[in-house]
């Protein structure tokens, strides 16, 4: 009697249920790792800016004044000559906030991961290179 040698209807079906149990515990841990990176990521940018504001503040005996993160992000902004880049958005794509700015003091915010503000929620940085996480204690 011959044997056929391709894989039949059942072997394919439990290879297709293996390979979709792999993906369903995969991809969400895949997902919290590029949140948590892209959480770092923004941190560090927003952390960049602040170091570029003192600087300027060091240099100049003043801050710059911005009314938004458009103007403090713009090509014209004064933070070039302290920083490479000032980036436009977040690795999600929104935008940063100028919540305060004068002369003497700023505050600048960043958003948590969307939808998981419990495990990576908002953050400031505000005159002094002072980091707060929101909800933490002063």
């Amino acid at each position: 009697m011959k044997r056929n040698k391709a894989f039949s209807l059942l072997e394919i079906l439990i290879g297709l249920a293996i390979i979709g149990l792999i993906a369903s515990i995969a991809h969400p841990m895949w997902k919290n790792t590029k949140n948590k990176a892209n959480y770092e990521v923004s941190r560090l940018q927003l952390t960049e800016v602040a170091k570029a504001m003192e600087k300027h503040y060091l240099e100049k005996g003043k801050y710059p004044v911005f009314t938004d993160w458009a103007q403090l992000s713009s090509s014209e902004t004064p933070l070039l000559e302290y920083t490479t880049e000032v980036p436009k958005t977040d690795p999600w794509g929104r935008d940063y906030r100028v919540i305060e700015s004068s002369e003497d003091k700023y505050l600048l915010e960043a958003l948590g991961v969307p939808n998981k503000e419990s495990e990576y929620p908002d953050f400031t940085y505000q005159d002094g290179l002072k980091f707060k996480e929101k909800g933490a204690s002063s």
